[in-house]
């Protein structure tokens, strides 16, 4: 397993952004946190120069997404709505990676870019 503090060294971070999606139900959001828990995420890489697979944590308390390993090496931020909508912006020195996706139960998946680097890939999650 790549940890994050290692795959960030060469290569874009990885995470993911979703954006927040508008619950039409006001029952949806009573559930807010449905989806808390710590995720492990895995990121491949598909154009640009950033070459390297990544894998780490991120933490999601009644929605709100944040690094979850245990020496935090990025600001990670954002929220996952009801719905299963997530956004996530993570930064790490001059470096931000942006990427958006979807909850479906346990999984999550979707895209990311950073624009610094000029790399675009795709990210798939499992709750842990």
């Amino acid at each position: 397993m790549i940890t994050l503090k290692h795959a960030l060294g060469g290569a874009a971070i990885g995470a993911m952004l979703v954006l927040p999606v508008m619950a039409q139900d006001t029952t949806a959001s009573a559930d807010i946190g449905r989806h808390d828990g710590i995720w492990q995420v895995a990121t491949v890489p598909a154009t640009g120069p950033c070459s390297k697979r990544m894998e780490f944590k991120l933490a999601v308390e009644d929605g709100q997404i944040s690094y979850g390993g245990m020496i935090p090496v990025a600001e990670a931020s954002g929220s996952v709505n009801p719905l299963g909508a997530i956004v996530i912006r993570v930064v790490r020195g001059d470096e931000t990676v942006d990427a958006t996706g979807l909850v479906r139960g346990d999984t999550a998946s979707g895209q990311w870019v950073s624009p610094v680097k000029n790399c675009t890939g795709s990210w798939v999650a499992r709750k842990a």
